[in-house]
């Protein structure tokens, strides 16, 4: 290890012992495969497996997170897993706002920050059944904070005309709309506010719950030009009935 990693995770060590982390590294293993076997699952976790516990007893794999490596590495198959493992963990108490060993914002992350990475129907089932699970305002935060400012502030993509960018975009807003729609989130999340333009909207956020029952309309002929200078606005529709029902302007 180098000095800076040693500086990073010196004070850490100690908080899981050696036969804890080859728990964690097993259900990391169990989690990843393709067919998941529930029961082997399981049985690591009543074993004293943590799903927000390290993969080493020093170094920067001290500082990993089970479930957020979960979640990462689940982009690459549209997140089919996520849900189930997402599942079993909340039935054996994985609490995401209280790790072991806290989150950071460079070398600890969070797992739902990590939810940036896969926007998808099924990141939004594993995402319901966490907000279900009273996943508090802040955590929240991290997934639509990190997806709203890759996708929006640095990129700028273009969903009108790009499948990808719209596939992207749609997918976070029903996201962020999703975790609106639950009061103690929004209450407690000024910017989540400011964000979606709630003051200005008087359309039953709850019915957000519902994500299907919604599509997305962008316009993006703003965003372009100077930063400061750039604007785009997302309609939200309800599919039944064709009205705007929310508009956002970004």
């Amino acid at each position: 290890m180098n000095d800076y990693e040693i500086k990073c995770t010196a004070h850490f060590e100690g908080t899981y012992t050696q036969e804890e982390v080859e728990l964690n590294n097993q259900l990391y293993e169990e989690c990843s495969k393709e067919n998941l076997d529930v029961n082997a699952i399981e049985d690591l976790l009543k074993r004293g497996a943590d799903p927000l516990g390290a993969t080493s007893i020093s170094g920067w794999g001290l500082l990993d997170h089970i479930y957020g490596e979960i979640v990462d590495d689940s982009q690459n198959s549209n997140s089919i897993n996520l849900p189930l493992i997402t599942k079993i963990f909340l039935k054996h108490g994985m609490d995401i706002d209280n790790p072991r060993i806290p989150y950071d914002d460079e070398n600890s992350l969070h797992p739902m920050w990590q939810f940036a990475f896969v926007m998808n129907e099924n990141s939004v089932y594993a995402l319901e059944m966490l907000l279900d699970n009273g996943l508090s305002a802040d955590s929240a935060g991290q997934m639509w904070g990190h997806a709203a400012f890759d996708l929006v502030d640095i990129e700028c993509g273009d969903p009108c005309n790009d499948e990808f960018w719209n596939h992207e975009c749609t997918w976070l807003m029903k996201m962020m709309m999703l975790c609106a729609s639950y009061d103690h989130v929004l209450n407690n999340d000024e910017y989540l506010k400011n964000f979606i333009d709630y003051s200005y909207n008087d359309y039953d956020i709850h019915k957000f719950r519902k994500w299907n029952d919604f599509y997305y309309v962008f316009d993006t002929s703003n965003c372009k030009g100077k930063p400061e200078l750039r604007n785009s606005i997302v309609k939200i529709f309800e599919v039944e009935s064709n009205r705007e029902v929310w508009r956002i302007n970004v």
